[in-house]
């Protein structure tokens, strides 16, 4: 009984389809099997989408990374974001492991728009990450220190400020 006033606690009541996003993310959100929003989900996403910046903490498992990674999303789609233009949205993990965390859930909820992705991690090919930057990464997700490496040492590293 109480797992079930938990999971009724944990959800909101705003589902992923009455957000104002667009139908490539809401594709991808079912995908993912998602249909409502958690509570760090429903009170941050729509002040991001309307251009508020939003300070939030939640507990672990809690959906804070798609509280972020869909108004990312959507930002680089209203934008008609190309390669060309290079990085429109950062990510910065302070570790390997939730860089990768997050680099998961940016591939995912991309799936279904035509943006390019990135994650360049200590530990990494520094080659080919260049290369990669160098074509252009719409969505890059790095850690600190080889973000700063390539800012300061890969040419053609392309970055806007939206």
């Amino acid at each position: 009984m109480s797992l079930f006033v938990t999971c009724v606690e944990y959800f909101a009541d705003l589902k992923f389809d009455d957000l104002p996003i667009s139908d490539n993310t809401k594709k991808a959100i079912k995908q993912l099997g998602f249909k409502r929003a958690t509570e760090i989900q429903a009170r941050s996403i729509p002040h991001i989408l309307n251009g508020r910046d939003v300070l939030g903490a939640a507990k672990t498992g809690s959906g804070k990374t798609l509280a972020y990674m869909v108004p990312a999303v959507e930002l680089l789609s209203k934008a008609r974001f190309t390669p060309k233009q290079g990085t429109g949205v950062l990510i910065i993990a302070p570790t390997r492991e939730l860089a990768m965390h997050n680099y998961k859930w940016a591939r995912d909820c991309l799936q279904y728009h035509n943006k390019t992705h990135g994650c360049v991690i200590g530990g990494a090919k520094r080659s080919s990450e260049a290369n990669q930057l160098q074509k252009g990464v719409n969505l890059l997700v790095a850690t600190p220190g080889r973000l700063l490496d390539h800012l300061e040492n890969t040419k053609g590293f392309v970055f806007h400020n939206l």
